[in-house]
């Protein structure tokens, strides 16, 4: 601790030489990834900019925040702190842009996630896969999760569709033990039991989701056919630690940071703070495995989907799955058609694409083993393929990502 002092402390004086550079304070716990997003939107307005001396705070920052403050002596501060006393910090006379709070404090500008956005992409999405049931999981204390709830809501009010809602107690500091996990997990799948099916489900984070998904498996559930889930957040390594890998809203986070720093470098240049809070709108959904189906209730469509899901990648063609189901192919084929609008070979080809493409963005793997693994069995035809649907070659998909 004391030789990072140190090091800030000779930092500042350097700076001291260089009165044009401006001094900048970014108060951010950055254990997690969507405030880590943040700082990569901070570091690009400044690589596109005058560079700044930064000093970064990313552990502890509450409750060290009043004191380290004192000492302090720079040109800015931005600050992701969910109790910041903002009396304390504008008392200093520093500008200060605050991407966290719950309210806009007088003097402090509030840059933020357009939370009801995010709630209402969430609703979308489901209500695209055709869920007739949605439902709502998050914290009833948490203004932003207050807030996706409303825009989900609203979104399944409009379209007419039955709406259910769940809260759970949100993890903090001394709550987050096996114990309590066990007891939340009872909790919703007691919830998830009574829910009519199918049903698509939003959690308000990717952790919730990931805890519902857990409790599918738990429960034998199937997903996405009986409960289609979507999280927010769009956390890349939790997403995918999912089974399935879990759907998320993406929060634009990133663009937040930027949006943030640019408005911390008008005010250090004399400008005033705006009054009204500056909302960020997230920018879609990235769908997995957890919401990619048709919520049907066709047992025999149902069936065949969880077979092409499972085994796309395994050289099948349409009369292995033809096997499945005592229907005849012509029969099959105009019932897939018209839930799906699209035919089941289609559907194969998508779910072999969806798969290299998470090979090509995941993996360094040879794109020969990567044709293999998807089920396109040579390399010249997962080009054509790719060429004709996604409109670039495997190669040029993987230099783009």
């Amino acid at each position: 601790m004391a030789r990072r002092e140190n090091q800030s402390k000779q930092r500042e004086n350097e700076v001291a030489h260089h009165p044009s550079v401006r001094q900048v304070a970014l108060v951010v716990e950055s254990a997690v990834a969507p405030r880590r997003m943040m700082l990569n939107g901070v570091a690009r307005y400044i690589q596109e900019h005058q560079p700044w001396a930064v000093y970064l705070k990313p552990f502890g920052v509450e409750k060290s925040l009043p004191a380290w403050l004192a000492g302090w002596h720079g040109d800015g501060i931005i600050a992701a702190v969910s109790d910041l006393d903002v009396a304390h910090v504008a008392s200093r006379g520093i500008p200060i842009v605050d991407i966290m709070g719950a309210q806009r404090h007088e003097g402090v500008p509030l840059v933020h996630t357009d939370d009801h956005a995010v709630g209402r992409l969430g609703a979308e999405h489901l209500v695209s896969r055709g869920c007739r049931n949605l439902a709502f999981c998050g914290y009833p204390g948490a203004f932003w999760s207050a807030a996706r709830r409303e825009g989900f809501r609203d979104v399944a009010l409009g379209a007419r569709v039955n709406y259910f809602d769940y809260s759970l107690e949100q993890p903090g500091p001394g709550r987050g033990g096996p114990e309590a996990w066990e007891q939340q997990q009872s909790s919703i799948a007691a919830w998830l039991r009574d829910l009519p099916k199918p049903v698509g489900i939003m959690a308000t984070h990717d952790l919730l989701g990931q805890q519902l998904l857990e409790a599918c498996l738990r429960m034998r559930i199937n997903v996405p056919e009986a409960v289609a889930i979507v999280g927010a957040d769009n956390d890349e390594p939790i997403c995918r630690i999912c089974s399935p890998p879990l759907s998320s809203v993406i929060i634009n986070d990133a663009q937040r940071g930027y949006d943030a720093a640019a408005l911390l470098d008008r005010m250090m240049r004399g400008e005033p703070a705006p009054t009204e809070t500056i909302y960020i709108q997230p920018v879609g959904v990235e769908s997995r495995a957890s919401s990619d189906v048709m919520a049907i209730e066709d047992e025999g469509i149902v069936k065949v989907l969880r077979f092409l899901r499972e085994h796309a990648c395994d050289r099948i063609g349409v009369d292995d799955v033809t096997r499945i189901v005592p229907l005849s192919r012509s029969v099959l084929e105009r019932r897939f058609r018209k839930l799906l609008g699209r035919s089941i070979n289609n559907e194969i080809v998508r779910l072999r694409i969806a798969r290299a493409v998470e090979l090509l963005t995941d993996t360094r793997l040879e794109l020969k083993v990567i044709a293999a693994r998807a089920g396109f069995g040579s390399q010249s035809y997962m080009n054509a393929v790719f060429q004709e649907k996604v409109g670039k070659t495997p190669g040029s998909y993987r230099r783009h990502v």
